[in-house]
């Protein structure tokens, strides 16, 4: 048994669009007895199967689309909305810009191939000048939320703080070091011994004076080679891939060196996954710069938070203002459960 369940939000009568990106259709077509009625405005009707027809362009699964329908269905009233509210303030759209906009889509998405865009839009069931209107309904809704958008300038110093003491879990951060490396790996299969003993003959010397840098451009095999071993960012424990090396880079001091060490290479296999290589190289690793964890500074991440701040205070306006138009709105919903 299906119970048929609606919604209604009244207010003054206003004809509206619904539903850019699906075509709209008379009350009186004959498509109203083949698809369920998702919702009304006015004389406008959208149905289920045009509903699915637009999800399935963005290859929502059939759960998806049960689940996700009338918050599809209301993100598009809104925008309509928006659109009726441009209107009624008597702004227009110029053709120029329009033309423009059009002609730097074409280009931007297909590199100017009319045939390309034409096929893509008879693939669609849509025709030049049903993507030419939704494109122009696209530019005013753009326009309509820019007028409600929110500067840094409008976020109070006081908020900021406020802001960064109630989050201090977003603004941790992780211990992290620069490395150098100098790295012995097998050219035709020698021993871990014999590894061992080239890296140990460059550790004597580094005794002697001869800087990591130095060697490290002259010995070994490590793709950082022509830059003397290193690796150039500063890197935190989970972006270490290889346990060894992970563990090795955390267990010696800022400008410290380790002792030679053994690592099974890792390598990426067929299907994907990372794993091991069947190879060994012996590393010798220099920390040359570390950082503890810890917080980072409010002005570090003043902006970060300004943004932020912002954002949410152009969203409850965004909220506000869509509020107001749907009080001046008569729209219906139409849901089937099924008991």
């Amino acid at each position: 048994m299906r119970k048929m369940l609606f919604k209604i939000i009244t207010v003054n009568s206003a004809k509206l669009l619904l539903l850019s990106a699906i075509p709209w259709i008379s009350l009186n077509g004959d498509l109203v007895e083949i698809n369920r009625v998702m919702a009304k405005v006015e004389d406008r009707i959208v149905t289920r199967g045009e509903v699915d027809k637009a999800m399935d362009m963005l290859n929502f699964t059939d759960s998806e689309k049960d689940s996700r329908a009338k918050e599809f269905v209301d993100g598009k009233i809104d925008r309509l909305l928006a659109i009726r509210a441009f209107h009624e303030k008597g702004m227009i759209i110029p053709d120029s810009y329009l033309e423009n906009e059009y002609n730097k889509h074409l280009i931007r998405e297909f590199n100017g191939d009319r045939k390309l865009f034409r096929d893509i839009l008879l693939s669609r069931n849509q025709s030049q000048l049903e993507f030419r209107k939704e494109l122009e309904e696209e530019l005013i809704h753009g326009h309509m939320l820019s007028a409600r958008r929110r500067s840094r300038e409008e976020v109070s110093p006081d908020k900021v703080e406020q802001y960064y003491r109630e989050n201090r879990v977003q603004f941790l951060t992780d211990e992290k070091v620069r490395l150098r490396e100098i790295v012995f790996s097998q050219i035709a299969g020698e021993p871990e011994s014999v590894l061992l003993q080239q890296a140990q003959q460059v550790i004597e010397q580094i005794k002697v004076g001869v800087t990591f840098e130095d060697l490290a451009k002259k010995h070994g095999q490590s793709p950082y080679k022509a830059k003397g071993g290193d690796w150039e960012v500063m890197v935190a424990k989970r972006e270490i891939r290889n346990d060894a090396i992970r563990e090795q880079a955390f267990s010696v001091d800022e400008s410290q060196v380790t002792k030679p060490f053994v690592v099974d290479l890792l390598e990426r296999k067929a299907d994907g996954t990372v794993g091991k290589s069947g190879k060994k190289a012996a590393y010798i690793i220099k920390v040359v710069k570390k950082t503890e964890a810890g917080v980072k500074p409010l002005d570090g991440v003043r902006q970060q938070i300004e943004k932020t701040l912002a954002n949410q205070l152009e969203s409850q306006s965004q909220r506000k203002w869509l509020s107001r138009l749907k009080r001046d709105a008569y729209l219906k919903y139409y849901f089937n459960d099924e008991s």
